[in-house]
């Protein structure tokens, strides 16, 4: 439906206020100068199944694939949604577009909502697999960061019981071509200060006088921890060695001779050292970095990655407690205290 825009799109398919504006801002995307398109059932399941999608996911996903002719509301969405995904690779400062969380069990969220992420992906990752070869990025490396599909599809289902993408937006920077898996880390490129992505950090006056670097606008690699197994010191430091070898040879310094590492996250929150092991894998890792002054306090932020659970505060008296981990998450609250999400750096 090219004539449409997407105030009539989001009216038509009963979109509340945070879905509506995002489709408005789709209408100055406009249309993609090539035809986007979506693999035919049976080569969607074999993708699906390499990325690691299998089971009722994938067949959710198959079943509502749209097209032109069936569905041209989600069809007009999908177009723009991929010209803006491809439109921003290779510029990590581009705004994110407020994507929509679309997340939920069968009676909260309608299925083609839910799945709608994952046939963005279909039809953006060829273009986002392309990008990564122009650079000489190896298939290896490009079909393991391809692959968070498939772990943010399987938290969706640990956290509602039904078909979806946790974290929609988050799957935007693997379409990017901003985020790559190396090892037991993920890490995104992007500059402080700038775009979405960019942590919290230093005061302009700060940043300048530690120097090259800690700058505003200075080159910058952002660490990011999947579920994906134990978060060991070896497997780590693995990581951080790949990751150092991986962005000087595919994303090289220019009028910069220091590159930081720098993490966001309640991982980094120097209250867990109260309730942690000092050799805990954990806090190992927090203490690789150098805290950045300030913090924010989200609860419901740690117990959702720890617990996998939507609303845990709700529930905080049934959360399981068989980690010294989980215990701890809840201690702390039970003692009067809150959770932080903190920023720290590392040299890469």
């Amino acid at each position: 439906m090219s004539g449409g825009t997407g105030a009539s799109i989001a009216k038509a398919l009963g979109f509340g206020p945070w879905a509506t504006r995002w489709a408005e801002g789709l209408d100055g995307v406009g249309e993609p100068p090539g035809e986007v398109s979506l693999p035919p059932p049976q080569e969607a399941r074999e993708l699906l199944g390499r990325l690691g999608v299998t089971g009722a996911d994938a067949a959710d996903v198959v079943s509502t694939l749209p097209s032109a002719a069936t569905s041209p509301e989600w069809w007009w969405l999908l177009e723009r949604s991929c010209h803006r995904l491809t439109q921003a690779m290779g510029r990590p400062a581009e705004p994110h577009g407020g994507w929509p969380s679309w997340v939920g069990g069968e009676d909260e969220c309608p299925l083609e909502r839910r799945c709608f992420m994952a046939h963005v992906f279909l039809a953006t990752m060829p273009r986002t697999m392309a990008w990564h070869r122009s650079r000489g990025i190896s298939e290896d490396i490009s079909w393991a960061s391809m692959a968070d599909l498939a772990r943010h599809m399987a938290v969706h289902r640990q956290m509602y019981s039904a078909t979806g993408v946790d974290a929609p937006w988050w799957l935007t920077m693997c379409l990017r071509a901003e985020m790559f898996d190396l090892g037991r880390l993920q890490f995104n490129w992007l500059h402080l200060g700038v775009g979405d992505e960019s942590p919290p950090w230093y005061p302009a006056e700060e940043a300048e006088r530690r120097g090259v670097g800690f700058r505003y606008g200075d080159a910058c690699v952002g660490v990011h921890i999947p579920e994906s197994g134990p978060m060991t010191p070896a497997a780590c430091d693995d990581s951080f060695e790949r990751a150092k070898g991986f962005f000087a040879e595919f994303f090289p310094l220019r009028d910069q001779r220091r590159r930081l590492a720098t993490c966001w996250s309640w991982l980094l929150d120097d209250q867990l050292a109260d309730w942690l092991s000092a050799e805990s894998n954990i806090m190992r890792f927090q203490r690789r970095f150098e805290l950045v002054p300030g913090s924010v306090e989200d609860d419901e932020e740690m117990l959702r990655f720890v617990f996998r659970v939507p609303e845990p505060l709700a529930c905080l008296d049934s959360l399981p407690q068989r980690t010294a981990l989980e215990r701890a998450a809840v201690a702390h609250l039970r003692a009067g205290g809150h959770w932080r999400l903190r920023s720290g750096w590392v040299d890469l």
